[in-house]
């Protein structure tokens, strides 16, 4: 494809090229994704959250001021939520011995 085929691809269907901080334009109004080191902080910042939430809870419970079922419930929340971060990480180093193999 040559450039001028490329640059109309781009502009028909609003990509933008990756700038130099991680992140991509996908729209022409300037709507950026996060980058991939933001968005593992924040997920690590949420599992961290869910995973103290039953600890607390546990602790409420024992002084009265919170309900078994709402320990259990935290209980169970923070146990999916350990097992779908483990598969996560599992697949993005999957995906990155996957991307070291490709020879160029």
């Amino acid at each position: 494809m040559d450039k001028l085929n490329r640059v109309n691809f781009f502009q028909q269907n609003q990509i933008q090229p990756m700038n130099l901080s991680g992140e991509i334009s996908i729209n022409s109004d300037d709507t950026k994704v996060k980058n991939f080191k933001d968005v593992v902080s924040d997920m690590m910042m949420e599992l961290n959250e869910v995973t103290n939430k039953p600890e607390q809870l546990t602790q409420d419970f024992m002084q009265g001021k919170a309900d078994i079922h709402d320990v259990m419930t935290a209980i169970a929340q923070s146990e999916i939520t350990i097992q779908a971060a483990t598969t996560v990480t599992s697949k993005i180093l999957q995906t990155y011995e996957k991307i070291m193999q490709i020879q160029i």
